[in-house]
């Protein structure tokens, strides 16, 4: 029979799985370890998800915390991770290595405070009807004007 028949199909998707895997794995490994602090190994494609209590994290970290050091990183799916513990840590990497960690993204609560693409839109919007109405007021007919 072909080497694709109904028989062999499933082992070879589950080989063909494994195999991908451990590819991202090993492509991770490489990637990672040179540039971030030692942390706990990821699990393929989830990374630590499933080391981190989401509810309440505290303990979590702290466990790490005890392994690890103050400083640790953690691997959330695809993206990295820092964690700093104490005032010791996040000084001596905001303040003494800041241009290590100046690529920091921004928060994802500025999309919902008014700092996104969607917010600037309305800004000028508001901007203009304000600037609008000013010269209305200000420069309409009956209004005279000391220089």
């Amino acid at each position: 029979m072909g080497l694709l028949s109904g028989d062999t199909l499933g082992p070879l998707a589950v080989a063909l799985l494994i195999f991908l895997l451990l590819l991202d794995l090993m492509h991770r490994r490489s990637r990672w370890a040179p540039r971030y602090p030692p942390g706990p190994t990821p699990l393929p494609v989830l990374g630590n998800l499933l080391q981190v209590d989401f509810e309440d994290p505290r303990p979590s970290f702290n466990q790490l915390r005890r392994r690890f050091g103050n400083v640790f990183s953690l691997q959330q799916v695809w993206t990295p991770v820092v964690v700093l513990n104490g005032l010791a840590a996040v000084r001596e990497a905001l303040v003494y290595r800041s241009q290590d960690t100046a690529d920091r993204p921004p928060p994802a609560v500025y999309e919902h405070l008014g700092y996104g693409p969607r917010a600037e839109g309305k800004r000028r919007g508001h901007t203009a009807s304000l600037q609008a109405e000013a010269g209305s007021r200000n420069f309409s007919a009956g209004k005279s004007q000391r220089i």
